[in-house]
């Protein structure tokens, strides 16, 4: 299969290549780490704010980018 935002080859049955999955990952946990300090973070509150951020890797933001759902 083919990563749905770079079209690189992907591993077992993941919609995401190896890039984007471990990307994918930090931003869930990173949520997680946000809710826990804001309190109350919508998902589309933390995206709007990682999307912002001059730290934000390129992966990360494809990801935003692309519509990530939680």
């Amino acid at each position: 299969m083919k990563c749905r935002l770079c079209r690189r080859e992907t591993e077992r049955e993941s919609v995401f290549c190896v890039f984007h999955a471990r990307a994918r990952e930090a931003l869930l946990a990173g949520y997680e780490r946000w809710s826990d300090a804001y309190g109350e973070l919508s998902w589309k509150e933390y995206v709007n704010r990682i999307k912002g951020r001059a730290e934000t890797g390129e992966w990360v933001k494809d990801l935003v980018d692309g519509g990530i759902d939680e």
